[in-house]
């Protein structure tokens, strides 16, 4: 009977594992497909989060180099080296105070920042940059803004479609500066000085504040 017993005993066994490996490869071709959807999720989102510090990196370091050469023709110089020679330095426009021409500098910081994205990125966007130039001149200052917006496709774009979502996804970045310009910041300091001497409002002032005065000399004079 033992005799009999083994090879009944084998096949069941085998048939057992069989089985077993039927069940694993079943569950393997349920899960593996989410799985791999959301490891090239994760990656994606991480891409993602590089082109926006990317880009915010890009438009930053842009506007900084506009603020130090924004009275410059754009043609004549690079925005990245600066003022290398003579034709450049020659280059600085009179009136650029009044008029920003940032409709004409504009294609010009758009040609660089999408050489810079498309040297730089790893995804590959959807368009091109869109990028909004904007100046404002509050008379004792000058700032010049940047606007950087773009888009890229998501992953199983067909899929999400399918569920309503939106296939794609949009990156932006915003840098503002003060335009640097050290002369034009003295001479308006130094009218604005001027106005508060000739009017009588620097008298007014010393009278108002007076009281104060002695009173932190008296302090001071404790401590001492």
């Amino acid at each position: 009977m033992g005799e009999n017993k083994g090879p009944i005993r084998r096949f069941l066994i085998n048939h057992f594992k069989k089985s077993c490996k039927g069940a694993v490869t079943v569950e393997y071709a349920l899960i593996f497909p989410p799985v791999i959807f959301c490891v090239f999720i994760l990656i994606f989102i991480g891409l993602v989060f590089y082109q926006q510090a990317l880009l915010q990196s890009v438009v930053s370091e842009n506007v900084q180099n506009c603020a130090l050469l924004w009275g410059y023709d754009f043609n004549k110089l690079e925005l990245q080296e600066g003022i290398v020679n003579k034709e450049s330095y020659l280059s600085e426009e009179l009136y650029w105070h009044i008029f920003s021409k940032a409709d004409r500098k504009k294609l010009i910081l758009q040609d660089n920042i999408r050489k810079q994205m498309k040297k730089r990125s790893i995804l590959k966007p959807s368009g091109d940059v869109d990028v909004e130039v904007s100046f404002h001149n509050y008379f004792l200052v000058q700032k010049v803004g940047f606007k950087a917006e773009m888009a890229y496709k998501l992953p199983f774009e067909s899929l999400i479609r399918f569920f309503g979502l939106p296939d794609n996804i949009k990156i932006r970045a915003y840098s503002e500066i003060v335009i640097h310009d050290p002369k034009e910041f003295i001479h308006n300091v130094d009218y604005m000085l001027q106005i508060y001497e000739e009017s009588g409002a620097g008298e007014l002032i010393r009278e108002k504040c007076k009281p104060l005065l002695d009173a932190l000399n008296k302090i001071k004079s404790f401590i001492n």
